[in-house]
C-alpha cells in the first residue's frame, strides 16, 4: 500500500494575513505605524486588545483612554520616536477598556532609517496585579476613590494648614444620558471628563471619583472666590467639550471653603447641601 508523507522541509514563506491576525489575537497584541506622509495606521489588533469591534476608537482616541498618570510619559516618548531623538522605546502603562476598566499594556516602538515607526502592544495583565484591586483607586477613571480621599481630607483638616476650597460635582441628566447612549459610552464619557479636569488643576489637587456620576476635588491655599472662579471655568470647559456626540454634557458644580476647626462630618455637610443646589438648578456653580 502506497503512503503518502508529509515532506520533512521548513519553508520560509509569507503567511497569510488571515493567519498573521489569528496569531495577532493569540498573543494578545497588536501593531500600529507611523510616517510623516501617512500619518497614524492601527492595525484593528490594537482595538480588540480594548474590547473595541468595527475598527474605530469612537470619541476617545488611544492616547485619550490612557491612563491620566501614564499618558504624560507616553506622549513624550512617542514625540521624541516621531522626531528622530529616540530610535525606539518600551515601557508600561495603563489603558481604559471598552467595559470600562483599565488594563495594562507594554509599548514597544521602533523607528526605521526612513523616519517610519513600528509599534507593537501587548496585554500584560496576566502577570499584573488588576487596578480594581487597589482601594485607593477608582477603576473607571484611574482617579482617587472616595475612601481614600476622605483619608486626605481628614489628615488635611487635623494638619491644620491653612484653609482651602472643596468642589463637588456630577454631571447633569445622567440617567438621560444612560439610556440615550448605554453604559459603556457613559463610562468612557465620565473617563474621558475626568481627564479634562485633571488637566486644569495642580498636580498636588487631590481629585476623585465621589459617587456614581460625580467627583470631588481639593484646591489647596485656595480662597472662596478664587475657587468659585476655578469652578466656573471647569463647567465651561466641561460644556464645551464633546463628550458624547451630538449632545452637549453639563456638570452642576457645589463649592464651600474650610473654616477653622471645622470637623470632616460638617464640611462634608456643608458642601453636600451647595453641590445638591446646583443640581437643582442644573449646569451651575454654587458656592
Amino acid at each position: 500500500m502506497e503512503r503518502y508523507e508529509t515532506p520533512g522541509v521548513e519553508v520560509t514563506t509569507p503567511l497569510e494575513v488571515t493567519l498573521m491576525a489569528q496569531a495577532m489575537a493569540m498573543l494578545e497584541a497588536g501593531i500600529w505605524t507611523w510616517s510623516a506622509g501617512q500619518g497614524l495606521r492601527r492595525d484593528p489588533s490594537c482595538l480588540q486588545l480594548l474590547g473595541l469591534e468595527g475598527g474605530e476608537l469612537g470619541d476617545l482616541g488611544w492616547l485619550d483612554r490612557v491612563h491620566p498618570d501614564d499618558a504624560p510619559r507616553l506622549a513624550e516618548a512617542l514625540e521624541a520616536c516621531q522626531h528622530g531623538r529616540s530610535n525606539g522605546l518600551r515601557l508600561e502603562y495603563r489603558i481604559l477598556h471598552h467595559q470600562g476598566h483599565y488594563i495594562r499594556l507594554e509599548e514597544r516602538v521602533r523607528r526605521d532609517e526612513g523616519g517610519q515607526l513600528l509599534g507593537v502592544v501587548r496585554h500584560l495583565d496576566a502577570a499584573m496585579a488588576p487596578l480594581e484591586d487597589r482601594h485607593d483607586t477608582d477603576p473607571l477613571t484611574g482617579l482617587e476613590s472616595r475612601s481614600h480621599f476622605e483619608l486626605l481630607l481628614d489628615e488635611r483638616l487635623a494638619s491644620e494648614s491653612g484653609s482651602f476650597c472643596l468642589l463637588q460635582f456630577s454631571v447633569d441628566h445622567r440617567s438621560k444620558i444612560l439610556q440615550l447612549f448605554g453604559e459603556a459610552a457613559c463610562d468612557a464619557m465620565l473617563a474621558k471628563l475626568a481627564r479634562i479636569v485633571r488637566r486644569e488643576l495642580r498636580r498636588e489637587d487631590p481629585f476623585a471619583r465621589w459617587d456614581e456620576d460625580g467627583f470631588i476635588l481639593m484646591l489647596s491655599q485656595t480662597d472662596r472666590l478664587s475657587g468659585l472662579e476655578i469652578a466656573e471655568r471647569l463647567r465651561l470647559e466641561i460644556a464645551d467639550a464633546s463628550l458624547l456626540p451630538q449632545r452637549p454634557v453639563t456638570v452642576s458644580i457645589g463649592l464651600v471653603q474650610s473654616q477653622s476647626a471645622e470637623q470632616l462630618d460638617h464640611l462634608l455637610a456643608r458642601l453636600a447641601s451647595c453641590h445638591g443646589q446646583a443640581k437643582r438648578e442644573h449646569n451651575a456653580v454654587v458656592g
